[in-house]
């Protein structure tokens, strides 16, 4: 590569570490975002927490920490989607950056390849194809990578979410349990008080 064309070259990769400096800062601004307001929940949840307490009332209290077990599960798995999709989308940028950077070496090396087999003629162009061989199994190679790689996180996504939804499954029938469980007391007592 000569001075000239380094000159281009080099504000372009500035220009494109800017943006991904941007992107990056974005997604940090919008997963901060939610840290907030996740925040703020849990304070309102404590100030109410705190008042049931002062009251003594244990049935409201249980009821408060169900439903707030319930919503914060809830919230989990809102961020946990948007986390998905905002590291998917970043990863999926990275590395298309990464291939078109790929693909403008390659033509580099190829051009250089040529020039060299032009001045040296013997075994140069048989040279010249090999590294051009090479260099385009090399690129099979990093798109079917890439294509694994992309195949693995939607194989761990689903997994994920068969979890999260054992855990929402599980929650609920805890809480009716729980809640038949109390309802078979009340009964009791009831019995026992019209007796």
């Amino acid at each position: 590569m000569s001075q000239k064309d380094f000159q281009p070259w080099s504000a372009e990769k500035a220009q494109e570490l800017f943006a991904l400096s941007h992107k990056l800062m974005d997604v940090a601004k919008q997963l901060s975002e939610h840290h907030a307001a996740e925040l703020q929940t849990n304070m309102t949840q404590a100030l109410e927490f705190a008042k049931l307490t002062a009251k003594n009332d244990l049935t409201k209290l249980k009821e408060f920490q169900e439903k707030s077990a319930q919503e914060a599960l809830e919230r989990m798995e809102g961020y946990q989607k948007k986390v998905k999709g905002l590291l998917k989308q970043m990863g999926k940028d990275t590395a298309d950056e990464a291939e078109k950077h790929y693909d403008k070496a390659k033509t580099a090396l190829e051009d250089w390849l040529e020039d060299a087999g032009k001045k040296i003629p013997i075994g140069g162009v048989e040279f010249s194809k090999m590294v051009k061989e090479v260099s385009e199994a090399s690129n099979k190679v990093y798109k079917e990578g890439r294509r694994t790689i992309d195949h693995a996180l939607e194989a761990a996504d689903k997994q994920l979410d068969e979890i999260t939804e054992k855990t929402k499954v599980a929650a609920k029938k805890a809480t009716v349990a729980k809640t038949s469980s109390t309802a078979a007391k009340k009964t009791a007592t009831t019995t026992k008080k019209t007796t």
